[in-house]
Protein backbone atom coordinates (compact mmCIF):
# COMPACT_ATOMS: atom_id res chain seq x y z
CA UNK A 1 0.00 0.00 0.00
CA UNK A 2 1.47 3.35 -0.99
CA UNK A 3 0.31 6.77 0.02
CA UNK A 4 1.27 9.97 -1.71
CA UNK A 5 1.76 13.21 0.12
CA UNK A 6 1.48 16.54 -1.64
CA UNK A 7 2.50 18.53 1.42
CA UNK A 8 5.72 20.45 1.10
CA UNK A 9 7.44 22.58 3.64
CA UNK A 10 9.85 25.38 2.90
CA UNK A 11 13.19 25.56 4.61
CA UNK A 12 14.25 29.08 3.86
CA UNK A 13 16.62 31.55 5.30
CA UNK A 14 17.02 35.12 4.21
CA UNK A 15 20.67 36.02 4.22
CA UNK A 16 21.76 38.78 6.56
CA UNK A 17 21.14 42.35 5.44
CA UNK A 18 24.85 42.72 4.73
CA UNK A 19 24.64 40.01 2.07
CA UNK A 20 23.89 40.45 -1.60
CA UNK A 21 22.31 36.99 -1.83
CA UNK A 22 19.33 35.09 -0.52
CA UNK A 23 20.04 31.37 -0.25
CA UNK A 24 16.92 29.20 -0.04
CA UNK A 25 16.34 25.45 0.31
CA UNK A 26 13.00 23.73 -0.26
CA UNK A 27 12.48 20.19 1.08
CA UNK A 28 9.37 18.37 -0.14
CA UNK A 29 7.44 15.98 2.11
CA UNK A 30 7.76 13.03 -0.27
CA UNK A 31 10.22 11.05 1.80
CA UNK A 32 11.03 7.54 0.57
CA UNK A 33 13.78 5.00 0.98
CA UNK A 34 17.10 5.73 -0.67
CA UNK A 35 17.98 3.11 -3.30
CA UNK A 36 20.67 0.71 -2.11
CA UNK A 37 20.67 2.05 1.46
CA UNK A 38 19.52 0.60 4.76
CA UNK A 39 15.76 0.83 5.28
CA UNK A 40 16.13 3.73 7.73
CA UNK A 41 17.92 6.02 5.23
CA UNK A 42 15.43 8.23 3.40
CA UNK A 43 15.60 11.01 0.83
CA UNK A 44 13.23 13.74 -0.29
CA UNK A 45 12.97 15.77 -3.45
CA UNK A 46 13.62 19.48 -3.25
CA UNK A 47 15.27 22.56 -4.65
CA UNK A 48 17.92 25.13 -3.85
CA UNK A 49 17.96 28.74 -4.99
CA UNK A 50 20.31 31.70 -4.88
CA UNK A 51 19.15 35.12 -5.96
CA UNK A 52 20.61 38.59 -5.63
CA UNK A 53 19.21 41.24 -3.30
CA UNK A 54 20.20 44.75 -2.42
CA UNK A 55 23.09 45.06 -0.02
CA UNK A 56 26.77 44.50 0.29
CA UNK A 57 28.58 41.32 -0.67
CA UNK A 58 28.76 38.59 1.96
CA UNK A 59 31.96 39.36 3.89
CA UNK A 60 34.90 37.02 4.31
CA UNK A 61 36.64 34.34 2.32
CA UNK A 62 35.63 30.80 1.50
CA UNK A 63 36.45 28.30 4.23
CA UNK A 64 37.31 24.70 3.33
CA UNK A 65 37.39 22.14 6.14
CA UNK A 66 40.65 20.73 4.77
CA UNK A 67 42.99 21.89 2.03
CA UNK A 68 42.53 24.95 -0.16
CA UNK A 69 40.00 23.51 -2.63
CA UNK A 70 36.52 22.19 -1.85
CA UNK A 71 32.99 21.93 -3.24
CA UNK A 72 30.33 24.57 -2.57
CA UNK A 73 26.56 24.14 -2.81
CA UNK A 74 23.36 23.18 -0.98
CA UNK A 75 23.60 20.43 1.65
CA UNK A 76 21.48 18.32 3.95
CA UNK A 77 22.72 18.95 7.49
CA UNK A 78 20.22 17.27 9.78
CA UNK A 79 20.54 17.40 13.56
CA UNK A 80 20.84 14.10 15.42
CA UNK A 81 19.62 13.29 18.91
CA UNK A 82 23.17 13.82 20.26
CA UNK A 83 23.29 17.32 18.76
CA UNK A 84 25.70 16.41 16.00
CA UNK A 85 25.03 16.80 12.29
CA UNK A 86 24.83 14.29 9.48
CA UNK A 87 25.85 16.09 6.30
CA UNK A 88 25.42 15.03 2.68
CA UNK A 89 25.49 17.06 -0.54
CA UNK A 90 22.19 17.80 -2.21
CA UNK A 91 21.61 15.22 -4.92
CA UNK A 92 22.12 11.79 -3.32
CA UNK A 93 20.56 9.39 -5.83
CA UNK A 94 21.72 6.12 -4.22
CA UNK A 95 23.65 5.02 -1.16
CA UNK A 96 26.78 4.61 -3.29
CA UNK A 97 26.35 8.07 -4.82
CA UNK A 98 25.94 10.23 -1.75
CA UNK A 99 29.25 11.91 -1.13
CA UNK A 100 32.02 14.04 -2.53
CA UNK A 101 31.62 12.41 -5.97
CA UNK A 102 28.36 14.33 -6.53
CA UNK A 103 29.17 17.15 -8.94
CA UNK A 104 25.79 18.21 -10.33
CA UNK A 105 24.67 20.41 -7.42
CA UNK A 106 27.91 22.15 -6.50
CA UNK A 107 30.94 23.97 -7.85
CA UNK A 108 34.66 23.89 -7.06
CA UNK A 109 35.86 26.82 -4.96
CA UNK A 110 39.11 27.81 -3.25
CA UNK A 111 39.95 29.52 0.01
CA UNK A 112 41.18 32.59 -1.91
CA UNK A 113 37.65 33.35 -3.16
CA UNK A 114 35.10 35.55 -1.43
CA UNK A 115 31.78 34.02 -0.46
CA UNK A 116 30.13 36.39 -2.88
CA UNK A 117 32.28 35.05 -5.73
CA UNK A 118 31.57 31.46 -4.68
CA UNK A 119 27.81 32.09 -4.93
CA UNK A 120 28.26 33.86 -8.25
CA UNK A 121 30.21 30.86 -9.53
CA UNK A 122 27.36 28.56 -8.51
CA UNK A 123 24.77 30.82 -10.18
CA UNK A 124 26.89 31.04 -13.34
CA UNK A 125 26.72 27.25 -13.65
CA UNK A 126 23.17 26.47 -12.49
CA UNK A 127 21.23 29.70 -12.78
CA UNK A 128 19.28 30.86 -9.76
CA UNK A 129 17.66 27.51 -8.89
CA UNK A 130 18.00 23.73 -9.22
CA UNK A 131 15.54 20.93 -8.47
CA UNK A 132 16.35 17.27 -7.82
CA UNK A 133 14.06 14.25 -7.42
CA UNK A 134 16.59 12.87 -4.93
CA UNK A 135 17.74 15.94 -3.05
CA UNK A 136 18.08 15.80 0.73
CA UNK A 137 19.03 12.60 2.57
CA UNK A 138 18.46 11.88 6.27
CA UNK A 139 17.86 9.02 8.70
CA UNK A 140 14.36 7.98 9.75
CA UNK A 141 15.64 5.51 12.32
CA UNK A 142 13.56 6.06 15.50
CA UNK A 143 15.30 8.34 17.98
CA UNK A 144 17.99 9.38 15.53
CA UNK A 145 17.13 12.52 13.52
CA UNK A 146 15.40 15.22 15.56
CA UNK A 147 15.41 17.96 12.89
CA UNK A 148 15.89 17.78 9.14
CA UNK A 149 17.95 20.76 8.06
CA UNK A 150 19.02 22.19 4.73
CA UNK A 151 21.74 24.75 4.27
CA UNK A 152 24.60 25.87 2.06
CA UNK A 153 28.23 25.10 2.69
CA UNK A 154 31.53 23.71 1.54
CA UNK A 155 32.76 20.15 1.90
CA UNK A 156 35.63 17.84 1.11
CA UNK A 157 36.32 14.21 1.88
CA UNK A 158 37.71 15.49 5.17
CA UNK A 159 34.65 17.37 6.45
CA UNK A 160 32.30 20.28 5.87
CA UNK A 161 31.77 23.94 6.72
CA UNK A 162 28.23 25.32 6.91
CA UNK A 163 27.82 28.89 5.71
CA UNK A 164 26.43 30.94 8.63
CA UNK A 165 22.94 32.29 8.18
CA UNK A 166 21.79 29.62 5.71
CA UNK A 167 20.70 26.87 8.09
CA UNK A 168 16.98 26.24 8.54
CA UNK A 169 15.28 23.20 10.06
CA UNK A 170 11.91 21.50 10.41
CA UNK A 171 10.38 18.31 11.79
CA UNK A 172 11.54 15.46 9.54
CA UNK A 173 8.83 14.00 7.31
CA UNK A 174 8.09 10.34 7.99
CA UNK A 175 7.97 8.28 4.79
CA UNK A 176 4.89 6.10 4.26
CA UNK A 177 5.59 2.51 5.17
CA UNK A 178 5.87 0.17 2.24
CA UNK A 179 6.58 -3.54 1.86
CA UNK A 180 7.60 -4.84 -1.54
CA UNK A 181 7.57 -8.55 -2.30
CA UNK A 182 10.47 -9.42 -4.59
CA UNK A 183 10.44 -12.04 -7.31
CA UNK A 184 7.91 -13.56 -9.69
CA UNK A 185 4.55 -15.14 -8.88
CA UNK A 186 4.46 -18.24 -6.67
CA UNK A 187 3.66 -21.63 -8.26
CA UNK A 188 2.84 -24.39 -5.78
CA UNK A 189 2.75 -27.66 -7.74
CA UNK A 190 1.61 -30.78 -5.90
CA UNK A 191 2.19 -33.14 -8.80
CA UNK A 192 0.30 -36.45 -8.78
CA UNK A 193 -1.55 -37.35 -5.56
CA UNK A 194 -3.40 -40.47 -4.52
CA UNK A 195 -6.93 -40.00 -3.20
CA UNK A 196 -5.95 -41.03 0.33
CA UNK A 197 -2.91 -38.73 0.41
CA UNK A 198 -4.63 -35.41 -0.28
CA UNK A 199 -5.58 -34.12 3.17
CA UNK A 200 -2.55 -32.58 4.83
CA UNK A 201 -0.45 -32.47 1.66
CA UNK A 202 1.61 -29.28 1.79
CA UNK A 203 3.75 -27.25 -0.57
CA UNK A 204 5.55 -23.99 0.11
CA UNK A 205 7.70 -21.36 -1.56
CA UNK A 206 9.67 -18.41 -0.25
CA UNK A 207 10.02 -14.84 -1.44
CA UNK A 208 11.97 -11.89 -0.09
CA UNK A 209 10.03 -8.91 1.22
CA UNK A 210 11.53 -5.48 1.88
CA UNK A 211 9.78 -3.08 4.29
CA UNK A 212 10.58 0.57 4.89
CA UNK A 213 9.93 0.14 8.61
CA UNK A 214 8.67 -2.54 10.97
CA UNK A 215 5.12 -3.32 9.90
CA UNK A 216 1.97 -5.19 10.85
CA UNK A 217 0.76 -6.65 7.55
CA UNK A 218 -2.21 -8.73 6.47
CA UNK A 219 -2.14 -10.90 3.33
CA UNK A 220 -5.68 -11.77 2.30
CA UNK A 221 -6.62 -14.32 -0.37
CA UNK A 222 -8.71 -12.70 -3.08
CA UNK A 223 -11.25 -15.58 -3.16
CA UNK A 224 -11.32 -16.37 0.55
CA UNK A 225 -9.32 -18.83 2.61
CA UNK A 226 -9.72 -21.82 2.36
CA UNK A 227 -10.77 -21.92 -1.28
CA UNK A 228 -11.78 -24.72 -3.71
CA UNK A 229 -9.31 -26.02 -6.27
CA UNK A 230 -11.79 -28.22 -8.11
CA UNK A 231 -12.55 -31.95 -8.11
CA UNK A 232 -13.39 -31.97 -4.41
CA UNK A 233 -10.12 -30.48 -3.14
CA UNK A 234 -9.60 -27.24 -1.21
CA UNK A 235 -6.51 -25.31 -0.16
CA UNK A 236 -5.66 -23.22 2.90
CA UNK A 237 -2.87 -20.67 2.47
CA UNK A 238 -0.53 -19.57 5.25
CA UNK A 239 2.07 -16.81 5.27
CA UNK A 240 4.98 -17.34 7.65
CA UNK A 241 2.96 -20.08 9.35
CA UNK A 242 -0.04 -17.79 9.96
CA UNK A 243 -3.33 -18.40 8.17
CA UNK A 244 -3.63 -15.88 5.31
CA UNK A 245 -6.01 -13.10 6.33
CA UNK A 246 -4.57 -12.79 9.81
CA UNK A 247 -2.00 -10.21 10.89
CA UNK A 248 1.74 -10.92 10.75
CA UNK A 249 4.68 -8.78 11.84
CA UNK A 250 7.51 -7.98 9.45
CA UNK A 251 10.78 -6.31 10.45
CA UNK A 252 12.31 -3.27 8.79
CA UNK A 253 14.58 -4.17 5.92
CA UNK A 254 14.61 -7.45 4.01
CA UNK A 255 13.10 -10.64 5.40
CA UNK A 256 11.62 -13.89 4.09
CA UNK A 257 7.99 -14.67 3.36
CA UNK A 258 7.08 -18.35 3.41
CA UNK A 259 3.86 -18.92 1.46
CA UNK A 260 2.38 -22.39 1.90
CA UNK A 261 -0.68 -24.31 0.72
CA UNK A 262 -2.20 -27.21 2.66
CA UNK A 263 -4.79 -29.37 0.93
CA UNK A 264 -8.04 -30.83 2.27
CA UNK A 265 -10.06 -33.66 0.71
CA UNK A 266 -13.68 -32.49 0.53
CA UNK A 267 -14.85 -35.35 -1.69
CA UNK A 268 -11.95 -35.74 -4.07
CA UNK A 269 -12.44 -37.16 -7.54
CA UNK A 270 -9.86 -38.20 -10.08
CA UNK A 271 -8.67 -35.44 -12.39
CA UNK A 272 -6.65 -32.27 -12.51
CA UNK A 273 -7.09 -29.43 -10.05
CA UNK A 274 -5.69 -25.89 -10.12
CA UNK A 275 -6.48 -22.35 -9.05
CA UNK A 276 -4.96 -18.90 -9.48
CA UNK A 277 -5.47 -16.53 -6.57
CA UNK A 278 -4.11 -13.13 -5.55
CA UNK A 279 -2.70 -12.24 -2.14
CA UNK A 280 -3.77 -8.72 -1.21
CA UNK A 281 -1.37 -6.85 1.10
CA UNK A 282 -2.68 -4.31 3.59
CA UNK A 283 -1.19 -2.42 6.54
CA UNK A 284 -2.65 -1.77 9.94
Amino acid sequence: MKTASFLAFLLACTAPAASAWNLVNKVNADSRGMPGAESFVSVTSGSASAYATDGNARPGKVICSSGTTCRFGPISASILVNGKRTVTPMGCTTWSNCGYQITDTNVAVTTGMSWDDAIKTWVARYGTSITRSYAYAYSTDPGWTVRICAAWGTYTTGGYYMLPGTDSCATPPIPPNQCDVLGVSVDLNFGDLKIGDITGARKQATRQVRCTRKASVRYQVSVGNPFPLGNGISSTLTVNGIRAGEMISLPAGTSTLTIASTLTDTGARAGAFSKTVVLIQSFM
